[in-house]
């Protein structure tokens, strides 16, 4: 399969971090894929989606910033830090790491003089608000409620809610097909993360080509330094060599399933997968995982499966 970059120009959203009063600015590729089975449910394609998402050369990346030109995610365990030049001063090494830790994206043009060693300034892509909402869903400021005026039917709560700036938006890497395109296609009216019914997460797409830069770069089996971009979890027999010989971090991947035919919630499996921006010495194989609770009336499906960002330049 080919790759194709989706573009996403957010107005709004909020990508949930466990509280309606947190959210984070990029959300991983497992949100998107749950986002993108319902919409084929209510389509009447899902099976046809299943069926391709479980195809050995189906990809899907988490989302970056886009800002005239795709960012990547800082790669961990670069810039090394541990044997710093001895001639700087300890105060300049030490100013050197926080700005490392700060960074998050890394303009792709500026990928490989980062990794050896080239220090850059975090950039601004978006701007983070707590929005108070009453549960009517209308706007409201406190200043403009007292405190007795709050009743049972007038109560308030905070939403963490992500603002892009006008040049910057999201996207994500996938492995093109017709019934991708349309979903992402329908999903754009339908939005992505939380409170979508007062109007977050709703996106205007562009499906574009990857620049050869990019995709040149991209690959699914290699041997030899890799960044993922993809949150994800290694089969079995990959898991070991991963965990040994790669610089990452874990994320936990929690939360509660429902079913018409229970009408309640019932808590999902857990799973820990490396975040994306995590180093491995190889390619692996990933999975989309049945997280369903214990009994459950049908399987819940987590997406796991990488794709990677070779870390060794072109000659």
């Amino acid at each position: 399969m080919a790759y194709k970059m989706y573009i996403m120009n957010f107005r709004t959203a909020h990508f949930g971090v466990g509280a309606l009063d947190s959210s984070k600015m990029t959300f991983a590729a497992d949100r998107l894929f749950s986002a993108l089975v319902i919409e084929a449910k209510k389509i009447g394609i899902m099976d046809d989606f299943i069926s391709l998402a479980n195809q050995d050369d189906f990809v899907l990346t988490d989302a970056f910033p886009y800002n005239f030109k795709p960012f990547l995610p800082k790669p961990i365990g670069f810039p090394k830090f541990d044997q710093p030049d001895l001639t700087t001063d300890v105060k300049e090494v030490r100013r050197q790491v926080k700005m490392a830790k700060k960074l998050q994206f890394i303009p792709l043009d500026k990928f490989d003089d980062y990794v050896n060693g080239t220090l850059l300034e975090d950039k601004e892509y978006a701007v983070t608000n707590i929005v108070t909402k009453t549960q009517s869903y209308v706007d409201i400021a406190l200043s403009q409620v007292s405190p007795d005026e709050l009743t049972d039917n007038y109560s308030l709560y905070r939403v963490s809610t992500v603002r892009f700036t006008d040049e910057s938006s999201l996207y994500v890497i996938a492995s093109e097909s017709e019934i991708l395109n349309e979903l992402m296609t329908s999903l754009q009216y339908a939005g992505i993360g939380g409170k979508r019914s007062t109007g977050y997460g709703l996106f205007d797409l562009t499906i574009a080509d990857i620049p050869n830069e990019l995709k040149n770069r991209l690959t699914q089996s290699h041997q030899g330094p890799v960044m993922g971009l993809t949150t994800s979890l290694p089969i079995e027999e990959d898991l070991e060599i991963a965990m040994l010989r790669g610089s990452y971090l874990l994320s936990k991947s929690s939360g509660f399933a429902f079913s018409t035919q229970t009408k309640e919630n019932y808590r999902k499996q857990d799973i820990f997968k490396f975040v994306s921006g995590s180093t491995f010495c190889e390619t692996y194989k990933g999975q989309i995982v049945d997280v369903r609770p214990l009994n459950f009336s049908h399987a819940v499906l987590n997406y796991a499966k990488p794709l990677f960002f070779n870390m060794e330049a072109e000659e």
